[in-house]
């Protein structure tokens, strides 16, 4: 740690520098062409955030040996509640005239832990997808406040723990900073970039805002470095945060972990080099630093933090009342970006910037503490009471008759009052291997073997990932009374189909592990008939290249298995370009509008590749989609029952209802 306290003060390249990453994010959100890495904008954030607030904790233990809490969190609480409780009460309130009403509980949710600085634990629980996950949140952007309000939480004990434990001398101080940055990062690297829980919460990111830290350390001596070196700096931090934007775009690309590093030291890079101890302090700028300067540069980021606010809500909201996954056309998402603007200005002009000026005195810092606790209390305990309100609403009030399952069945018209499962409890509907814990998660390798039916019967396995584990029902209900035994091999997100290169490829370690441990049990313990059901996705490029890339994955895996097992490979069932249960809450008397035409939901090139890699393994392919759409259509109810609870996944009730056609393609194959 510096003999002397870092310097404070207004800094324009780093206002500046908060222009640039609110911009990045932005362009990311909008999908505007040239901003595929922009969602690094945020670990720029983090960067400056441990840069000021970490320097604020430094000069105060420098100066006084001690940190003044209530002080410290009611400047924080200053700077970040009004504004950011404002947009989640105005974010909910508009998404009751914008969202689909199934989707207002969830929402109402999300403002309750964003209101607690916990919306970050609240998307690694559900395993969001920042990335690339269906309908998110308009309340999802506040993981990053939530990480930085948990940072605050820690920092200041952790460094005045050590600043005690070091009686301040300056050389251990550092090397313990960088202990705890470092280990943090290793955390980080450790968890691998795929999860949720490396994505979003604190143990993985605290290195992120540490950096910020380290650099507010060291700014002193590096005042004192000439000036062409600190410019040298700074053009490798500009040159370093330019490729970032660039390489984040490309598929795989590492983050969080080693990619995120690019963005993190640039920005340290940039910050450092703007660092100058004397006057005139602009002579001494480096030319980024001076470029970062500039008039345009200091509005945008004066509305940083108001711009990183509300532009998410509006493009999320826009995009669930186009009441489609399909992305709203590029002129749309432009005109909403730019519309983020002055909705920013209006909300740093009256809420953000009148609770900058008002003064917190350490003296008296428990008033605006009180006030922040009662402005939180203001808004979660509506959002309590309403959330649970709002999911037991009626959707719908005519019944249906309950039919059993149809050859090229018709859908329902409407949303019946007898609904199984209801809307509300649709996302709930995952069947017997969820709730007795025999599905293994998305994280975890171990291999789960759970057995159902006679323990002398035929073995029936069923191997694959979240689409077998909603088969189960079918397949359970298939040899009910029959002596035969159901074991299944389920983990979500792990297919037990894969191309050659990813079946056991290290990128995703927990699927390669838990494949590995699979096949070791069947070979032990070979069934007398093997199911295989997975998740494709839709296709992404030509329809001749998924067909032969399926084909060529079906060949491989099939060619892994155990010789001598008789396998059958179920074909994938419809993928939506939305969530039925959604869009069915919004068209309550029109349930055909949430059907989506064959051609569509359908994806025969992948079904195709399956098939005839199927045939070309000696497998059996079993396509039952004629059981849930007609010559033309896909209905998403049928009779009284909801066919899928989500964009591609089967109800677990509708799944048991097709026990008869999976008994009749499926029965012939098993050696009894």
């Amino acid at each position: 740690m510096p003999s002397q306290p870092p310097a404070s003060g207004y800094r324009p390249d780093i206002q500046g520098l908060r222009a640039v990453a609110v911009l990045g994010v932005l362009g990311y959100h909008a999908g505007l062409p040239l901003f595929g890495g922009g969602y690094l904008g945020v670990d720029v954030f983090f960067v400056i955030s441990g840069y000021l607030i970490g320097g604020q904790l430094l000069r105060e233990l420098q100066t006084t040996g001690r940190v003044r809490f209530a002080g410290f969190y009611a400047r924080r609480a200053r700077r970040v509640l009004p504004a950011s409780l404002m947009v989640i009460a105005a974010t909910v309130v508009a998404a009751w005239f914008l969202t689909p009403p199934l989707r207002l509980p969830g929402i109402a949710t999300d403002g309750i832990w964003a209101a607690l600085s916990a919306a970050n634990l609240r998307f690694a629980i559900q395993g969001t997808d920042y990335l690339s996950g269906p309908t998110p949140s308009p309340l999802q952007h506040y993981w990053s406040l939530g990480v930085e309000e948990q940072f605050y939480v820690v920092v200041p004990l952790l460094l005045l723990a050590l600043f005690a434990v070091l009686r301040g001398s300056s050389a251990p101080l550092l090397a313990a900073g960088i202990v705890v940055t470092v280990a943090s990062f290793a955390v980080c690297i450790a968890w691998g970039h795929s999860s949720a829980w490396t994505y979003f919460t604190l143990p993985t990111r605290a290195w992120e805002l540490g950096i910020g830290v380290l650099a507010a350390a060291c700014a002193p001596a590096v005042a004192r470095v000439a000036t062409p070196w600190r410019g040298l700096a700074s053009w490798a931090g500009a040159t370093g945060l330019l490729a970032s934007m660039w390489v984040g775009s490309l598929p795989g690309y590492p983050h969080p972990g080693v990619g995120t590093a690019l963005p993190v030291l640039a920005t340290a890079a940039v910050i450092l080099g703007g660092q100058v101890a004397r006057e005139p302090r602009d002579e001494c700028l480096p030319i980024v630093n001076r470029a970062l300067g500039i008039r345009p540069a200091q509005f945008v980021g004066a509305l940083s933090f108001s711009l990183y606010l509300v532009h998410w809500p509006v493009l999320a909201l826009a995009q669930e009342n186009s009441n489609s996954e399909t992305p709203l056309p590029l002129a749309a998402r432009a005109a909403l970006a730019v519309l983020s603007l002055p909705l920013a200005w209006l909300l740093w002009r009256f809420v953000e910037r009148p609770a900058m000026r008002t003064r917190v005195d350490a003296a008296h810092a428990r008033r605006p503490l009180a006030v922040a606790a009662v402005a939180i209390a203001a808004l979660v305990v509506p959002l309590t009471v309403a959330a649970p309100a709002l999911a037991a609403r009626p959707l719908a009030s005519d019944r249906a008759a309950t039919l059993g399952v149809d050859w090229q069945p018709s859908g329902t018209g409407y949303v019946p009052s007898n609904l199984t499962p209801s809307l509300a409890d649709a996302a709930a509907d995952t069947g017997e291997l969820y709730r007795s814990g025999c599905q293994q998660g998305t994280s975890q390798s171990a291999l789960k073997v759970c057995s159902f039916g006679p323990a002398d019967g035929a073995a029936v396995v069923l191997f694959g990932d979240s689409h077998a584990g909603r088969w189960f029902p079918a397949i359970r209900a298939a040899f009910t009374g029959m002596p035969v035994r159901v074991i299944s091999l389920t983990k979500s997100g792990c297919r037990s189909l894969e191309s050659a290169s990813l079946w056991s490829g290290a990128e995703n370690r927990s699927c390669a592990d838990w494949r590995a441990s699979a096949l070791d049990w069947l070979t032990q313990h070979p069934p007398q008939l093997l199911v295989l059901a997975n998740h494709l996705g839709r296709s992404t490029g030509s329809a001749a290249a998924s067909e032969q890339h399926w084909h060529d994955a079906t060949i491989s895996s099939v060619a892994r298995l155990p010789v001598g097992v008789p396998v059958a490979i179920l074909g994938e069932t419809p993928e939506f370009d939305f969530s039925p249960p959604v869009c069915l809450s919004r068209h309550l008397n029109d349930a055909l509008v949430c059907s989506e035409p064959r051609s569509v939901a359908v994806d025969r090139a992948d079904l195709n590749g399956v098939r005839t890699g199927a045939t070309d393994s000696r497998a059996a392919f079993v396509d039952l989609t004629d059981w849930f759409c007609d010559a033309s259509r896909c209905p998403t109810v049928i009779g009284s029952s909801l066919v899928y609870t989500d964009e591609h996944h089967l109800a677990a009730t509708f799944s048991a209802q097709l026990g008869g056609p999976v008994f009749a393609r499926l029965d012939p194959l098993v050696a009894h």
